[in-house]
């Protein structure tokens, strides 16, 4: 009889931790902020964005997005800033904005998680 338990016991306590394991394992899919973004509009910035621009101001946004020796892009998953967010007659290497482009938020509203 106390072998039963025993095994029962034993059995029950591998179902639970195959369970719980299972429950646990790995973390949750990153929800994809740009996937309702109709053609042509400006990406959200991802979670995790939130008060960056407000607090560092657009270098904040070019220290990881920007194309010169200081960004290029420094971030191996960063976007780098499309020629049209700088001044047409510089290169980007010269880090002039066009003043369409110089207040990020203005299109690039932050996703909220």
């Amino acid at each position: 009889m106390k072998l039963k338990v025993k095994v029962l016991s034993l059995s029950l306590a591998a179902v639970m931790g195959v369970t719980a394991l299972a429950a646990c394992g790995g973390a949750p899919a990153k929800q994809d902020v740009n996937a309702n973004v109709p053609e042509g509009a400006a990406p959200t910035m991802p979670v995790g964005h939130e008060g960056r621009y407000d607090d560092l101001g657009l270098n904040g946004c070019y220290g990881c997005h920007g194309a010169n020796q200081d960004a290029n892009p420094m971030l191996a998953t960063a976007t780098a800033l499309p020629a049209d967010h700088y001044l047409v007659d510089n290169p980007t290497s010269v880090k002039d904005f066009s003043s369409d482009h110089s207040q990020c938020l203005t299109c690039h509203v932050p996703a909220v998680g």
